[in-house]
């Protein structure tokens, strides 16, 4: 695989591998993890890499001629490292079909965020029938968004208690999301007062990582049989995004840091690679979501790729990020939504 900005002339796609013309590309909290270099994959533990998760193109060359996508194709994709540039050159079945009439914008959200998110409730290992509670870190965020969104467009009928800060109450409500101010310092008794019947939540959901979020969102569950599971290590990122605060890989940090009845889940690993064929299967059942109206990915900022500074900053300060953020890289594109 190759990820590459290409200046002047385009490269000729290998075999197996298609060129791909990037229309949108997703800026989400991996590329701050990445950037500062606490992400777990040697693709980008050093300086030299071109970052973005994810993204939504169309198919400008091929290396092989035989193949279920065809050159003009609109593709979707989740890369891990390499979105944030004009082209990106992948192995042909990394790349998802999807139609020319799809809103881009809308699209670009599920790879990562809405997949992730979905993930996290269906195939993590936590079960969760109607009725059951959940508690949603960081709601107000990229993932915290989509978790709520999933489990109102899929009648999941579950009570959802979510952290965020005072000014993003309003917001989080509007998601059908409980607020509780995530530097409360009772946050686990505040989540067990929120809860239906004040005995804690069944599963939390963890993206901060440190100790005490990490025992906070413990504490949170119904004793014996409550669940964490553990998505990030955000607290580790230096206050400023220059780096980390531990010289551990993400995956030493949260097993120094595990608690019991909490486990570690990645969309990565434990999602996109060890089960590949149900990650496409249920990023389909998204994209039907969205395509019926039931799912509307909310997106919080349309950026220009030269904005790449400004983005991380954003990921850093999370200041008024309510949703997914996106690099419009298409030009006409970026002219029709006033992205300038």
């Amino acid at each position: 695989m190759t990820w590459e900005v290409f200046p002047g002339k385009l490269p000729e796609a290998q075999p197996g591998n298609a060129l791909v013309r990037i229309i949108a590309a997703g800026i989400a909290g991996p590329d701050n993890i990445q950037r500062a270099g606490g992400y777990p994959n040697e693709r980008c533990r050093l300086p030299g890499f071109t970052p973005g998760y994810d993204f939504v193109g169309e198919v400008v060359q091929l290396g092989s001629p035989r193949h279920s996508i065809s050159v003009g194709d609109r593709v979707a994709a989740m890369c891990m490292i390499g979105a944030h540039a004009t082209h990106i050159e992948l192995p042909v079945p990394d790349l998802l079909k999807i139609d020319r009439s799809d809103d881009v914008v809308k699209v670009c959200a599920l790879p990562l965020n809405y997949m992730t998110a979905f993930g996290m409730l269906q195939r993590s290992g936590v079960d969760l029938p109607p009725g059951s509670s959940i508690l949603i870190g960081s709601a107000a965020g990229g993932i915290g968004t989509a978790v709520a969104q999933i489990v109102e467009a899929f009648d999941m009928e579950l009570h959802m208690i979510g952290t965020c800060s005072p000014s993003k109450f309003d917001y989080v409500r509007s998601l059908g999301v409980t607020p509780i101010d995530r530097h409360d310092p009772n946050l686990w008794r505040t989540v067990h007062d929120a809860t239906l019947d004040g005995q804690g939540v069944d599963v939390a959901y963890d993206a901060v990582g440190s100790e005490e979020s990490l025992l906070q969102s413990h504490l949170a569950t119904r004793a014996v049989t409550g669940q964490v599971i553990a998505i990030g290590i955000m607290s580790d990122i230096a206050t400023d995004g220059s780096g980390m605060t531990s010289k551990m890989s993400a995956d030493e940090i949260l097993v120094r840091r595990r608690l019991p009845r909490m486990s570690y889940w990645g969309v990565e690993r434990a999602y996109y690679q060890e089960t590949r064929e149900l990650w496409e299967k249920d990023f389909y059942n998204l994209l039907d979501h969205v395509r019926s109206g039931k799912l509307n990915p909310t997106i919080a900022k349309l950026l220009k790729l030269s904005d790449g500074v400004h983005a991380h900053e954003l990921l850093v300060s999370g200041s008024g990020v309510l949703g997914k953020m996106e690099f419009i890289v298409d030009a006409q594109l970026a002219l029709r939504l006033g992205v300038t």
